[in-house]
């Protein structure tokens, strides 16, 4: 198996059909999908059974207690079978021929991770362009979607996504592997395709922007050492990222390049 997408789903019924073809529509040999349902309280279960009866991939499904989204990851790319891992949401969709391209790309120039542009649909429209994958812009903002491909060897290597920053847990995870020596390479003319909606969960993230990246210097305490003791003064209530917040809002809404 070369690539596995993994699509957590909550109460993602209104989405999922058309983020499911957007997988089947890659049509890439040794391609299979991994399908986790965290818990969700509508009727995405009889839905996601309603797909595996009549997706063309080898699929895999299972069902946890709801945990949130790094856990739920962490379920499916533990089952997946592929080299590389491809984590989409479900309501997300894959640019058409974006497998086929990353791979290529990942096998060409020997990359741990291949990482597109984010085209973003919905409530308003606009491409951002990702920024070089360095550790040192990494530190101060993520300017990286979560859907990218990569090696599970990577994922292996790193201990999974932490659930200790959900919402952040993708930018926790490029820290970590920038931080590795990972090797990253841009796939430009595939752009992820993100939705905006209200209501996504990117709008709760914002409101704990603070405590979570906080976490983030104390996960990786060898990258954030001289950062440390002010993370935990904004853990007290006595500091402020505000600079940082503002990185973070400016790149969110397309600014920074």
């Amino acid at each position: 198996m070369r690539v596995s997408v993994v699509i957590p789903c909550f109460n993602s019924r209104a989405w999922l059909s058309e983020a499911v073809a957007s997988v089947t529509g890659q049509n890439l040999p040794g391609c299979e999908l991994v399908l986790i349902d965290d818990g969700s309280a509508d009727d995405s279960v009889a839905l996601i059974e309603q797909l595996i009866a009549i997706t063309p991939l080898p699929t895999q499904f299972a069902r946890q207690v709801n945990a949130g989204v790094a856990a739920a990851r962490n379920a499916g790319i533990a089952l997946a079978r592929g080299e590389f891992i491809v984590p989409l949401d479900a309501d997300d969709l894959l640019a058409p021929g974006f497998l086929r391209a990353a791979l290529a790309a990942a096998q060409a120039n020997d990359a741990d991770i291949v990482f597109p542009d984010r085209l973003e649909f919905g409530d308003f429209d606009r491409l951002c362009r990702a920024g070089p994958f360095e550790l040192q812009r990494l530190k101060r903002f993520n300017q990286h979607s979560y859907c990218a491909l990569y090696k599970r060897s990577l994922w292996q290597q790193l201990g999974g996504y932490r659930s200790n920053v959900s919402g952040f847990d993708d930018w926790d995870f490029w820290i970590g592997a920038a931080a590795s020596g990972a090797r990253a390479q841009h796939l430009a003319g595939y752009p992820f395709r993100h939705r905006r909606r209200a209501g996504s969960q990117v709008h709760a993230v914002r409101e704990r922007y603070e405590a979570l990246y906080a976490q983030i210097i104390l996960n990786h305490p060898q990258v954030f050492a001289a950062e440390r003791e002010r993370a935990l003064a904004v853990l007290r209530g006595e500091s402020d990222f505000r600079a940082e917040r503002w990185l973070f809002d400016t790149h969110y809404m397309g600014a920074v390049a």
